[in-house]
Parts: structure tokens; sequence; C-alpha cells
């Protein structure tokens, strides 16, 4: 099975920017046939220049056990977005899928194609129920919907990715003075590498508490109060609230009707947010909380690692309103209830602790990474903090219920030289004298570095080429397709990009190709960067939280507060998890993962 796919930034990537960049992706001949939606070109949106659609569509038949359609779908972008001087073309990119087999109601969920069919709908229909033309990749036509019309199909049926980004480039191009050759493998090793190890520690010192009034809002600008946090501490939180009452809070009475909640004397809605000074940075804002009084009640709750010990602030905006429980004291409760809110309550407590670095460095591709706190006093809870090679917090484990602390990470990113990850452990009760603690963690590697090379390049590869408006091709580690051979010679090409990050080609390829044209060559994703920004003029980063490729089964039942109607992942698909996504200008490019990159799950 593919572990990794390529897809996660691919479609998200693409296909997202693409669709906010005006009805998707450009393409490349502009030739009689191909009519332009708009001459001039969409402004809105992210692109660095205006985006002209184009009445065209690419299929690419989606695979999850083998990384052709990855390689094709990539190959297949600079015939879908590219640069032609004053102004971007596009067409719809899309991976094609057949309808899933639902056989019960919560597996309607992983049904891709009606998400196709639904945007199909909408793009014949801007096109005035006719396609120009119809790119079909190992995509059978007679599959087709038949309200998908076009003038002219283009088939293009391969069992290589070499052969089929040939095709492509022969379909799309006349001719063409540059070409980009992304170094690739269509399969690969994966690596057996799992690192274990654990830490000793000590805390000593006790919880510190205090309680700030803050002044009531008037308008939606925050109201704030300061304090400080000494070099002891190494968590805080920040519990905000005002006197009242609060009935009926999660009675069956009141769920049945409203959902969960309850009544609050009297309503006021505030918003909370927690900010660090750090340093030349600024005020850092590392909480924020923004819950309804109708749901949760008059209290809201903030809370951090301990990013810089010194002057901290807890900020208030005052936002319009949204068992018996009184909140800050039965006479001042009542009391209030007769006047308005004109000040909160914020209780601070502060965790003692000490940081311990991680000696040991994540490999490229780190996954599965599992931390556990264990403590020699039963009489204690002690919590913990996952710490960034930057210092950024990742995840903070707080169980009061429990005699000891766990966190599952998915996966965690590579450091730099000298970089380490660390730990934060601090007690969650008074230590009136010295605890002993261990941690336990571990990880592994099942994507080797050569694995993110090729695909980095290939990924790399497409954007540059869309920018160019030239085609990508494919070379492998140590063979010259005879197929991409051919195609350079057909096109007439001069100057030849050679994406070969990580410098995995064999000198005897590298060598065939200088016989046919100049080679520009990248073997660092920051000489490629460079380009991309050199051409667009633009130094922006789009981030998304798209994530197409992890499987949900359909929830149910879905109660009034609108929770989440997705429950449960789905086994069978992974998501290509040693990158993220960078968009630039429109279309994605991959950097390695850094630590604060970080899918969790606490045990």
């Amino acid at each position: 099975m593919k572990m990794y796919n390529l897809k996660v930034f691919a479609i998200a990537g693409l296909a997202s920017l693409m669709l906010s960049s005006t009805c998707l992706s450009p393409v490349i001949l502009a030739d009689k046939n191909n009519t332009v939606l708009s001459d001039i070109g969409f402004d809105k949106g992210p692109s660095y220049k205006p985006v002209a659609s184009m009445k065209k569509v690419t299929f690419v038949n989606f695979d999850e056990e083998i990384y052709l359609d990855d390689y094709a779908y990539l190959a297949a972008v600079p015939t879908a977005v590219f640069d032609d001087g004053d102004r971007l073309f596009s067409n719809p990119l899309l991976f094609y899928q057949d309808e899933y087999p639902v056989k019960e109601d919560k597996e309607r969920s992983l049904n891709a194609r009606q998400g196709l069919d639904y945007f199909m709908e909408d793009w014949m229909s801007c096109c005035n129920g006719q396609l120009d033309q119809m790119t079909l990749i190992n995509v059978p036509k007679n599959k087709l919907d038949s309200s998908w019309g076009a003038r002219k199909y283009t088939t293009i049926e391969y069992d290589n990715p070499y052969d089929i980004a040939s095709e492509l480039a022969l379909n799309e191009w006349s001719y063409s003075d540059d070409a980009v050759v992304a170094v690739i493998d269509e399969s690969f090793e994966k690596p057996v590498n799992v690192t274990k190890s654990s830490l000793e520690g000590k805390i000593y010192h006790g919880i510190e508490t205090d309680t700030l009034k803050i002044k009531r809002s008037k308008g939606p600008s925050p109201e704030f109060a300061f304090f400080e946090v000494d070099e002891n501490y190494k968590f805080v939180s920040v519990d905000v609230y005002y006197p009242s009452i609060s009935i009926l809070k999660d009675t069956a009475i009141y769920m049945a009707l409203m959902g969960p909640g309850g009544i609050t004397f009297p309503s006021v809605d505030q918003d909370v947010q927690l900010y660090c000074d750090y340093g030349e940075f600024g005020w850092l804002e590392v909480d924020a909380t923004s819950e309804m009084t109708i749901q949760k009640g008059p209290h809201e709750i903030v809370s951090s690692y301990v990013y810089a010990p010194g002057r901290w602030k807890v900020g208030v905006t005052n936002m319009p309103t949204e068992n018996v429980e009184i909140n800050g004291g039965l006479i001042e409760a009542l009391i209030q209830m007769l006047k308005p809110v004109t000040e909160y309550y914020a209780d601070v407590t502060m965790y003692p602790g000490t940081s311990i670095t991680v000696p040991d460095i994540p490999p490229f591709g780190c996954e599965n990474a599992k931390f556990k706190l264990t403590w020699n006093n039963p009489d204690i809870q002690l919590g913990f903090s996952v710490i960034g090679a930057l210092g950024e917090e990742i995840v903070s484990v707080v169980n009061e219920t429990r005699s000891y602390q766990e966190v599952h990470i998915d996966w965690l990113g590579e450091c730099l030289t000298g970089e380490h990850y660390s730990i934060a452990v601090f007690s969650l009760t008074d230590v009136r004298s010295s605890v002993d603690f261990t941690i336990e963690y571990s990880w592994q590697q099942n994507t080797s570095k050569k694995q993110g090379d090729c695909l980095t390049s290939a990924t790399e590869g497409a954007v540059l080429a869309s920018m160019l408006n030239a085609p990508l091709l494919y070379v492998s580690t140590d063979t010259f397709p005879e197929g991409t051979k051919n195609t350079l010679h057909t096109l007439g090409v001069e100057n030849i990009h050679l994406v070969n990050l990580g410098g995995h080609i064999s000198s005897n390829t590298k060598k065939k190709l200088k016989e046919i044209a100049a080679v520009k060559e990248f073997t660092e994703c920051g000489e490629i960067y460079d380009d991309i920004r050199g051409i667009t003029g633009r130094n922006d980063v789009i981030f998304s939280t798209i994530d197409p490729w992890t499987s949900w089964y359909l929830n149910p039942t879905v109660d009034k507060s609108n929770t989440m109607p997705l429950a449960g992942e789905h086994e069978g698909r992974n998501i290509f998890d040693c990158t993220r996504t960078l968009l630039l200008p429109f279309i994605s490019f991959t950097l390695p993962c850094s630590a604060g990159f970080s899918k969790t799950s606490i045990g």
C-alpha cells in the first residue's frame, strides 16, 4: 500500500488554490478551440496575476496503492495552470474516482464521487454545458457522466509516469525552449529506524495563584490585566468569569429543549485571550477562547506553556450575548443580577516545573512519536508539554485523574543543526518536597529521505514548469527513459531545469541531459524557491487546513450543538505526513515539516 500519498499537498494545495483563483487551474495552449471564459482574467484571490479560466478539464485516475497517479497529476499541473505573460490561464485538474460502494449510511462520507459530481455540475453550467477539451489520464471515457460533454477528448493510458508526462507534453506543446525535468522513482524501500529512550528529572517548587480584576469593555476592543510569571513556572492557566447564577445546566429538560448548556443570570458573553511578552517579538498570543455563555456558563479558561518568564497579560473582549451553579459568592451573584456587569475576575494559576532537552534528533519522516510521564509520588499530579525546536508548544497534557500522563503524536518535524525538542514537566498540585519523574519517549521512521526528495522534486517541478509555461518531464534516479529523451528532442528544448533535490540522479543520466540542452540544476529546496520568488516577485505563504485523504465515517447522530458529523478514522489510507504544503503564488510547493506541524492524540 502507498504509505504516504502525495495527493494531500497535490490536490489540497493545488486544487484548493486553483479554486480560489477563479474556477480553478490554467491550460497551456490557448488555441482557437479553447475558449477563455474571461479575456481579461479575474484578479481576486491569492494569484500573483489575473486568472483567465479555460473551458477544459483534466481527470487523473485515483489509485491509493501506487504513486503513478500522483506523478501524473503533477505532470498535468503545467498543462492546467500556466503563466502567459500578463495573466494566468487555468482549468480544473481533478482526481477521478468511481462511486464508492456504500453499504451503511455512515459510509456516505467515503464517497468522493459525489463531491466530484457536484463540482462538475457547477463547472459544466459555468461552461454553458459544453467543454472545449477534456483530458483523461488512465480514466476510461465510458465511466464519465453523460452530461460531461466536450468537443475534444484526449486519452492518455500508460502504466508509468515517464510516458504519461511525455504524452502530456507532446499533446499540449508543439515546441518549447524550456523544459523542467524532475528526478523521481516509482517505489521506495521502507527504512527500519526506531528510537526509544528515557529522561529523568525533579520538581521542587509550589503552585502560585492570583486573582485579577478586568474592566468590562463597552465595545469590541479588549481590556487587559497584567501579571508576572517567575522562571520557576512552566505552565499557566487563567479562568475568567463574573459573579452570576447558572441554573438548569446540562439537565435533562434543558438538554432535550436546547442542547448542552444552561441559563446564566446575568447573561454576558466574554472572549478571552492570553499573551506573553516575547521580547523583541512583542506580545505573543498563546491561547484564546470564545465559548458561548448559554452553553458553557460564565467561565472562559485559557492556558499555555510558559514561553518566556516575565510580563504576561490576559485580554477580555465583550461580545453580544448569546443544577443551580453560583459563580463568585451567592450574595454577590444575587446583587449582580440587579445591575450591569462592569468587571470580570481572572484567577491566575502558575504551575512550577522544569524543562529537559531531548537529546535524540527526529529523523526525516519521523512518525508515531510517543511520550509518557510517570513520577514517584501518588499524592500529586504532574503534567507536561512537548516543545518544538523553535520553542513552540506542540501539545500539553493535563489530566488530573490518573497517575501518569502520555501523548501520541502522529508525526514530528526535523530539526536544523543545533536544534532539539524539549519536554516541560510541571506540577498540577502544590509540591512541598522534591518529586522525581521519568519521561519515556519513542518514534520511528517509515519514510526515507530519498522518497521525500523525489516527491518534492516532482511537486516543485510542477510549480516551476507552470510559471515557465513549460512541460514537466521525469527521469528516474538511475535511468534516462526513452520517451523523455524523445520528447526533449521533439519539442526542441534548449534549456533544461533539472530538479534533483537531494542529488539522487546518476552521473550518466545527467551527462546525457547535458548532451541535449543546457542544464540548470536544483539540488536544494532553497534554490528552486528563490527561482519561484524571482519569477513572481512575491514572497507569500498560504496555509491550508484541507486534509482530503484522511477518511472518516459519518456520525448518524448529530446533536443540536452542531457537533462535527464525523467520527472515527477509516482504515486504508494514510496521508503524506513528512511535508507541509506551501502555496506560492498560485500553486503549492513543500517544505520539510517543522516541529510545530504535528498531529497529536492524548492517551
